[in-house]
């Protein structure tokens, strides 16, 4: 069940009753009460600003759900390989195989307790880095005498290979900065503010209906600017990636022989 927690109401409330207060101070000017401006084209400026809003928050959403998206993809794919190499050395000689192993797990077990919480502060973890490269070079090391043993040697290194390329995107995905995001973004909050802004800055009267909808708008609005903080943080935010993937992969090398 997802949580709101509590900063997310007290931005949503104060976003309500400040915009309360603002209208009803503004509200009883003389103009705003006798309408003396042009409702028409004031109002076609803010159809426009309003499609502009809509527009951006749309492209921020699907772009910052679509990278959390493919992020839990690389990592599926990542952990598939890893249980895929468990599996293929099941037939090499013992001590090959237990070594080969052991550091599937110790990287596996590396990227869930330490490497995932690095991804938050836009980091990759070094020691996953080192296992990795031991981990191809003791494949690498694998007996290839028969055809048997040559195969499951290609194998295993094609799926070491796939490990490091499927890392490599996650953490580029993860740490990267996009600065058509940051636009992005920026453009939804200023946008935000500019559609509880406008229609008080225009002159509207301070009758019930008028306050009630502009502290409706804002109360909105305020909860979809905490949505796109939440989706602009995406290993500790409202939608937070996991590293499901992995914990599913070591509860899955407790099961093969």
């Amino acid at each position: 069940m997802v949580v709101v927690p509590g900063y997310a109401y007290l931005l949503v409330i104060a976003a309500m009753v400040i915009s309360a207060v603002v209208m009803i101070m503004v509200g009883r000017r003389k103009r705003a009460r006798e309408g003396t401006y042009n409702a028409e084209a004031l109002g076609f400026v803010g159809g426009v600003l309003n499609a502009l809003f809509i527009v951006v928050l749309a492209f921020y959403t699907v772009i910052t759900w679509t990278e959390a998206d493919a992020t839990d993809g690389h990592a599926e794919a990542e952990a598939s390989s890893l249980i895929e190499v468990y599996w293929q050395v099941a037939s090499s000689p013992q001590a090959d195989r237990d070594q080969v192993r052991a550091l599937v797990k110790e990287y596996t077990s590396e990227v869930v307790n330490r490497e995932w919480p690095m991804l938050d502060e836009k980091k990759s973890d070094p020691k996953a880095d080192d296992l990795l490269v031991a981990l191809r070079a003791e494949i690498s090391r694998l007996p290839a005498e028969t055809d048997r043993e040559l195969a499951t040697k290609d194998q295993a290194l094609q799926n070491a290979r796939a490990v490091a390329d499927e890392r490599r995107a996650r953490i580029e995905q993860a740490t990267g900065d996009s600065s058509l995001l940051t636009l992005l973004f920026w453009g939804t909050i200023i946008g935000a503010f500019v559609m509880v802004a406008y229609p008080l800055l225009i002159g509207f009267s301070a009758d019930l209906r008028h306050v009630l909808s502009i502290v409706a708008l804002a109360g909105i609005l305020a909860f979809t600017l905490y949505f796109a903080i939440e989706l602009d943080q995406p290993f500790h935010g409202l939608i937070k990636a996991e590293p499901d993937s992995f914990r599913t992969a070591l509860a899955e090398f407790n099961r093969i022989p």
